[in-house]
């Protein structure tokens, strides 16, 4: 239950406080005390109440309370964040009197508001530690049904026919069957997808085949799953080869086990292996003691929804099979042998085939989905209207248990993400429609501006969300669209159909989002008037349902097409948005399409309004200012404005925004940025700084960076006549926590321009650097290993040198490179032995490089083997 990641959020809120507002805290201290106290005791209860509802028959009390306590979590949330902006409004009003007058809350009011807040917990908790006491003494008759009737899965009609393994099963044969007789030989192969995908079926056909089975001497095979330890596993393993084990302590155990497997080949399959939290390298550990001998190669296989558990088998010959979607032809071979099993599998009628191809493209491939739709299906083949149905109300057959073994089997990944947090990540994708394309950034940009992810020690929240991120896609939870294959830096993601199902699901129960049937977001229920939390307007919805409604619950909506007609004028009943994206939306107007909208000064006077809002992306929009309204938004954490076309100037009071952490304005034609930026002393990432000639503009310059010293992301452009005085030379280098750094001098004609970079000195900590649009024929003196030491990653864009370094010194560390549009006659051999610990290379339209074993004319990539 994600009360859980609430209490929590909630929590660290308190304790920042208490850190970081000495003055503050010290008039609610008593307030502050009490909230952390009952939020401490509720984190233990929510653990108890989320066991009981999965077990309990009365699932609806329970709800109920928790239900009550999220309204009061969520009131506490919006307390808190109401104080901590009304103290920036009397730091401001202290500081800058020549302001409007403002009217910050009275501390009297915040103190009967913290009170109140502190007895609504008191009694929600005493509601339901008496429920759950009350309710423990009572064991419920319906545990066991519920488990076992969880577990149902859909067997094959014929389990000697397979589809869309062939190619597959010749592959892994071929690792399999790969011997060295030499050396001792093991292979070690993992078996990577999401539940459902056919992982378990593909495994099985291996272990099966007559060629493999007379190849080993010993074959064992043992189901992991949740709950083991590596004892347990070994039992198993002798338990196969028709061993005794009830007597055997573990060291005995492990003694008789290779005693077994000494001198044979043997394969051996752990299906379905998940992480061992008490030992995280279990699996290396077990694979390492088991025997090798010479002349015979054996096997180790699994399964398994996680690609690191394949990947800690051992430290070396791991080979990894990612399993895929079943393709169209073979999906609906699939579906006809269980669909149409009373014609042998042959469709009766073109209606069938209609509405098939449209369930089949919610299955996405998935052979276990296929199976179940398919059982179910074959029943009412003599109803085409029921099928009909079925098609149209796909998201009804979740609510009404029609898919439980599909459910189940995902919801269980779901069930086994490490912590609420990651869980509530996940939940977010609910509110995108189907087979969308993911922003990896705006998708982050969310979380933490919801509050769900938040910097941990050293790690900024950025950097922890796409850890979070990554870790989605490595439960196979996540499909990545694109990514950066260096190091797997996911940009584009998307969400299989029935991994949507699933969030769907839980996510209304939840209450962050509201489904009809056919699984569409809706703005209020249908019988009981309950407001979702998370809402998006897209093209997708008809033109009734785009109209906004009050809902002070409303925490994150999305525009994902043209604004509806009262868009904006109820922004002041939105009073809990945190996170509002209007990127690429047409919400000003322009030459092509008028809207309610009508210039940015109208737009910022509406989203002033929201005083809670922590994260504003206006990406590729038409506004052409940012007014000084924005000065309203005092709890704004993520401001996004990169790709906006025609903004020329942005408000010098954007300096009153102190809780910053990103400011984009990437690609944006701004002469300058306002001075003050120094000021926004906790930005993490700044892009679209341009460098000017302090001489000839009134913009912040090259010097107030020295400031902003928690910057991790820097992004600078240098103007025409940017200019670098001898004070800044050293500017950069003063930022030690700055690991990302990009110079484009796209503007830069002359050669004067670009020496005024020469004696700039790099920050200490630089892992990537990208220089794009240097047109020079040397890059400039600190372009050298011995002043970029620590760099890792390194992306040359559009630039005339000849050679990455004059004097063939080598880049020790650079494990990435990215070279595009380049003219330099370098030889492939030579960039190897000045690039030592190169692992990736990328390459395109460099036309004069010599033998690069991929193309350089369009994209080539090469990666190290081994």
């Amino acid at each position: 239950m994600l009360v859980e990641a609430l209490v929590q959020a909630v929590t660290e809120q308190v304790v920042s406080a208490v850190v970081q507002e000495a003055r503050f805290v010290f008039k609610f201290k008593n307030e502050l005390e009490q909230m952390e106290k009952w939020l401490g005791k509720m984190r233990c209860l929510v653990v108890d109440a989320d066991k009981k509802l999965k077990l309990s028959s009365d699932q609806e009390t329970v709800k109920k309370y928790l239900s009550e306590l999220r309204e009061v979590i969520y009131e506490a949330d919006n307390a808190l964040t109401d104080c901590l902006i009304s103290e920036e409004e009397k730091k401001k009003k202290r500081f800058f009197s020549c302001l409007l007058p403002l009217d910050p809350v009275s501390p009297h009011a915040i103190g009967r508001r913290l009170t109140k807040i502190n007895s609504d917990m008191k009694n929600v908790h005493d509601v339901l530690i008496n429920y759950l006491s009350a309710s423990a003494a009572a064991p419920d008759s319906t545990i066991s049904q519920q488990i076992s009737s969880s577990w149902r899965i859909v067997g094959s009609l014929n389990p000697h026919k397979t589809y869309g393994l062939v190619e597959d099963i010749e592959k892994l044969k071929g690792w399999i069957l790969n011997d060295d007789e030499k050396e001792p030989a093991m292979n070690y192969i993992g078996i990577v997808g999401m539940g459902g995908l056919g992982k378990t079926t593909l495994a099985q056909q291996l272990f099966n085949d007559s060629q493999i089975l007379d190849h080993f001497e010993k074959t064992m095979w043992v189901c992991v799953s949740g709950n083991f330890c590596e004892q347990w596993i070994m039992k198993k393993l002798l338990n196969k080869v028709n061993e005794e084990t009830s007597s055997l302590d573990s060291d005995e155990i492990l003694r008789r086990l290779i005693t077994v497997l000494n001198g044979k080949s043997y394969l051996i399959v752990l299906d379905d292996v998940w992480p061992y939290k008490k030992k995280s390298d279990w699996l290396k550990d077990l694979c390492s003691k088991l025997p090798t001998s010479v002349g015979k190669s054996s096997c180790i296989i699994i399964t398994t929804r996680i690609e690191d558990v394949a990947q800690k088998m051992v430290l070396r010959n791991t080979q990894i099979h990612h399993h895929k979607p079943l393709e169209n032809e073979d999906s609906w071979d699939l579906f006809s042998e269980y669909a149409f099993r009373k014609s042998n599998g042959k469709c009766p009628s073109e209606h069938y085939k209609d509405v098939s191809v449209h369930i089949l493209k919610k299955c996405g491939g998935l052979p276990l989905a296929i199976k179940t739709l398919g059982s179910l299906l074959s029943e009412k083949v003599g109803s085409p209207s029921e099928w009909t149905d079925i098609s149209d109300k796909f998201h009804e057959l979740t609510k009404k248990g029609k898919t439980d073994s599909v459910i189940d089997s995902l919801q269980l990944s779901y069930d086994e993400l490490p912590h609420t947090s990651l869980k509530q990540c996940l939940l977010c994708l609910s509110i995108y429609p189907e087979d969308f394309e993911i922003d990896a950034e705006q998708l982050i940009h969310w979380w933490i501006g919801e509050g769900i992810v938040r910097e941990k020690g050293s790690t900024t929240a950025i950097e922890l969300g796409f850890e979070y991120l990554a870790e989605l896609v490595n439960r196979s939870l996540l499909e990545v669209v694109d990514r950066r294959w260096y190091d797997g830096k996911v940009y584009k993601c998307k969400i299989h159909d029935m991994v949507r199902e699933v969030i769907i699901k839980i996510a209304g129960e939840e209450a962050f989002c509201i489904f009809n049937e056919q699984g569409k977001l809706m703005q209020k229920h249908e019988q009981n008037e309950q407001k979702p939390r998370w809402f998006r307007i897209s093209e997708d919805m008809d033109d009734d349902e785009k109209e906004l409604e009050d809902n002070p619950k409303l925490r994150t909506f999305f525009l994902m097409s043209s604004p509806p007609n009262n868009f904006g004028k109820n922004f002041r009943f939105l009073e809990s948005l945190r996170v509002l994206d209007l990127s690429y939306s047409k919400v000003v107007e322009d030459s092509s399409s008028p809207s309610p909208v009508t210039c940015a000064e109208d737009l910022f006077s509406y989203i002033s309004s929201l005083k809670r809002l922590a994260c504003l992306n206006l990406s590729g929009t038409q506004i052409r200012e940012v007014t000084s309204s924005i000065q309203k938004l005092l709890n704004l954490q993520l401001l996004v404005l990169k790709g906006c076309k025609k903004l020329v100037k942005i408000h010098p009071s954007i300096k009153y925004l102190k809780r910053l952490i990103v400011l984009d304005l990437g690609d944006c034609p701004l002469d300058c940025l306002p001075k003050g930026l120094g000021s926004l002393r906790l930005l993490q990432e700044l892009t679209g700084f341009k460098v000017v000639n302090p001489a000839k503009t009134q913009g912040c310059a090259l010097r107030e960076l020295k400031e902003l010293k928690e910057l991790r992301v820097l992004r600078i452009v240098l103007s025409a006549d940017a200019e670098i005085s001898q004070d800044e030379i050293g500017i950069l280098s003063s930022l030690r926590f700055l690991k990302v750094l990009t110079i484009d001098a796209e503007e830069c004609k002359e050669n004067k321009t670009l020496s005024a970079l020469d004696n700039l000195q790099m920050p200490p900590n630089l892992r990537e650097l990208y220089v794009r649009n240097y047109h020079s024929k040397t890059m400039p003196n600190w372009f050298h290993p011995a002043k970029l030491s620590r760099l890792q990653y390194l992306c040359v864009e559009n630039c005339d040198i000849v050679r990455l370094t004059s004097d063939q010194s080598t880049w020790k560390n650079v494990e990435g490179l990215c070279l595009k549009f380049l003219s330099f006659e370098e030889d492939w051999k030579n960039l190897r032995e000045i690039l030592p610990a190169l692992r990736y290379m990328e390459i395109s339209n460099c036309f004069k490089f010599k033998n690069f074993p991929c193309s350089v004319d369009q994209r080539g990539v090469w990666t190290k083997q081994g």
